[in-house]
């Protein structure tokens, strides 16, 4: 699994990592030859565990950088993949959008990977100021990304505390998977106009960046399906947090 001290041996690569430090899992599964249970409106299906790592942060060696967040309680959420349970989004873009939720920071940058483990080539790299709020991060894949279908890709988001010691970063990881959809669920798509009804679909098949972004996109005008969304992954607590383009700021 990629971990924090690894990360520090790809910093001065541009489009290449060590082979020995790719210890990802794989798996193969096309949501073509899937079927989850029909839904309610506004959930995501238990996919089931793939391996992933935890969808909550790591922090660097020394424990990270707790003491340059903004005062705050103990229960205070830590930054967290917005993503299903199994920390897998799938997708049948070529360059989806990740979402991760950041507690309120002080003047702090982050930086974002998108890896390859079976080419071993970093595919995407960005740093980029964060908001000084607590908000969800929404960080665009830009249309030079181009995602081949059934392969996993590695993604990790870095709280940069300190610049000069990248040791002491907080972080999060997640894995993301192009798929396809089945025929019936494309000419189902094709058929409505109506964005929750398409979102549904992409759950009901198992698509959750899709269906995600879609909610983002009508949370004004629904906002009950954007908490039910989340609260059927386990992320009801963030429903109320704002959304941030990470690169417009």
């Amino acid at each position: 699994m990629f971990t924090k001290k690894s990360l520090g041996l790809i910093k001065v690569l541009t489009v290449s990592l060590s082979p020995a430090i790719l210890l990802f899992p794989s798996w193969s599964s096309p949501l073509r030859a899937q079927s989850f249970p029909q839904l309610l409106a506004s959930e995501f299906p238990d996919t089931g565990d793939k391996g992933a790592p935890p969808r909550t942060s790591g922090a660097g060696s020394r424990g990270g950088c707790p003491s340059e967040l903004v005062e705050a309680p103990e229960d205070t959420i830590p930054i967290t993949a917005v993503m299903p349970k199994n920390n897998v989004g799938t997708t049948v873009a070529p360059n989806p959008t990740v979402y991760v939720y950041v507690p309120q920071t002080k003047n702090k940058e982050a930086e974002f990977l998108v890896i390859d483990p079976q080419a071993e080539e970093i595919v995407h790299q960005a740093t980029f100021k964060l908001p000084n709020e607590t908000a969800i991060v929404q960080l665009n894949l830009p249309e030079t990304v181009d995602l081949k279908t059934n392969t996993n890709y590695h993604w990790e988001f870095y709280l940069i505390c300190e610049p000069g010691n990248r040791e002491k970063d907080q972080w999060v990881e997640g894995w993301l998977e192009r798929t396809s959809l089945s025929s019936d669920t494309e000419a189902k798509l094709q058929a409505t106009e109506q964005p929750l009804k398409q979102a549904q679909l992409y759950a009901n098949a198992g698509v959750w960046h899709e269906a995600l972004s879609i909610h983002v996109e009508e949370r004004d005008f629904s906002p009950d399906a954007w908490v039910n969304l989340l609260k059927s992954v386990g992320l009801g607590k963030i429903a109320q947090s704002p959304i941030v383009n990470c690169c417009q700021n």
